[in-house]
């Protein structure tokens, strides 16, 4: 059994609740400059890769908020904008967070732009009893774990540093990705490092924007693993599974994952917190040194995982990649105990990736992520965070 879709219609009716200043649908965020600002210092390591756009669901100092800080900090990378979709926060919650977070850093050129609010599925919420009791307990629901708030400037908690002074595009998400793509032809990279949810919207309204996007690198699915949500699913895909399959399934000219499957054998740990904080205090390092240290002077011993910054590592220098396979990837997006569950296609002695019809109809080959340079990576990374 499937769960029937809400018509998609307007990408406006999912961003409900959001506060927001309309702007001129046509201006072009500001180009940031090929050299690195007055005393922020060259970064040898982070070679130029052109133009990006992060759809993320933001947290304060989180996975997402790494990524868009090493890709705003990385010389040569040109970030056009942020756009925001409901997954580990609602769309008010992540838009707020990545608002006040440029201003700590005294980024004002890049737009933050609201983006959908909820599932494609409109019921996802209400069934997720029902999905708990017939097909096991769900390990970490981001939004849906908490009520939604009514504006970007009400939440039930005040942001780090307070609520942010700079306001968001009036545009909606799914329109400023056409926008852009369509603006630079060629030259963009998506990071879907949230649910697919925006991205599905923009090339289901505007499927002509396809082969005009560069490259789409997602931070999502449990390819070889079991899920971290359900136990099939990786969150970002299970948050949206209709999402994610639709986005997979456009034949975009290169796609590329970064599955749990490696993002879950990469561990952050004091040793690198001490590199970033270390020497003068830059405000990045005070957003560091207050969300971090509290955990770390509380266990020495404690880690994290990195998932969606190596997104970003992989972007900016594609040889800290030691291990990427192809294969053919879908989404189970049949409700059952495995919905939201990646599959991914390998060839085998008589399926070669020569005949795309050895597999199901409307999958793409993508790259998939197993395995990085873990020195390479900690030295990009930390170094781009004492920016």
């Amino acid at each position: 059994m499937k769960i029937p879709l809400t018509t998609l219609g307007a990408a406006a009716v999912l961003v409900a609740g959001l506060t927001a200043v309309p702007v001129a649908a046509s201006a072009a965020p500001a180009q940031r400059p090929a050299a690195a600002p007055a005393g922020r210092p060259a970064a040898p390591a982070a070679a130029a890769r052109g133009k990006a756009i992060i759809d993320t669901d933001m947290g304060q100092l989180n996975d997402d908020a790494i990524t868009m800080f090493m890709l705003r900090n990385a010389i040569g990378a040109d970030l056009l904008g942020v756009t925001v979709v409901a997954g580990n926060s609602w769309a008010e919650e992540g838009t707020a967070y990545a608002l006040r977070q440029l201003e700590i850093v005294g980024e004002h050129r890049i737009p933050v732009v609201p983006g959908a609010g909820e599932p494609l599925n409109s019921a996802r919420l209400q069934q997720l009893p029902a999905e708990e009791k017939l097909f096991g307990n769900v390990e970490y629901m981001g939004a849906f774990g908490h009520a939604r708030p009514p504006s970007y400037l009400k939440l039930a908690r005040e942001p780090y540093g307070g609520y942010p002074k700079r306001k968001p595009s009036g545009q909606v998400a799914a329109d400023f990705i056409v926008e852009q793509v369509k603006r630079y032809p060629g030259q963009v990279t998506l990071f879907a490092i949230g649910p697919a949810t925006n991205i599905a919207l923009a090339v289901k309204t505007h499927p002509e924007i396809v082969p005009m996007v560069k490259e789409i690198i997602y931070m999502g699915g449990a390819i070889d693993i079991p899920g971290n949500t359900s136990p099939a699913a990786e969150f970002n895909w299970w948050f949206d599974p209709e999402a994610a399959k639709m986005a997979l399934r456009t034949p975009f000219k290169r796609q590329t994952i970064v599955p749990n499957d490696i993002a879950e054998r990469v561990y952050y740990t004091k040793k690198e917190y001490d590199r970033i904080v270390a020497g003068p205090e830059t405000p990045l390092k005070k957003m560091f040194k207050d969300l971090h240290g509290p955990r770390f002077e509380r266990n020495p011993a404690s880690s994290s995982f990195v998932w969606d910054a190596l997104t970003a590592a992989v972007y900016l220098r594609p040889e800290i990649a030691t291990k990427v396979e192809e294969r053919y990837v879908d989404i189970d997006d049949n409700l059952g105990p495995n919905y939201g569950r990646a599959i991914g296609y390998g060839e085998s002695r008589r399926r070669s990736f020569g005949d795309p019809g050895n597999f199901p109809a409307g999958t793409q080959k993508v790259r998939i992520l197993f395995d990085i340079n873990r020195d390479a990576f900690w030295n990009l990374y930390v170094d781009l965070m004492r920016r």
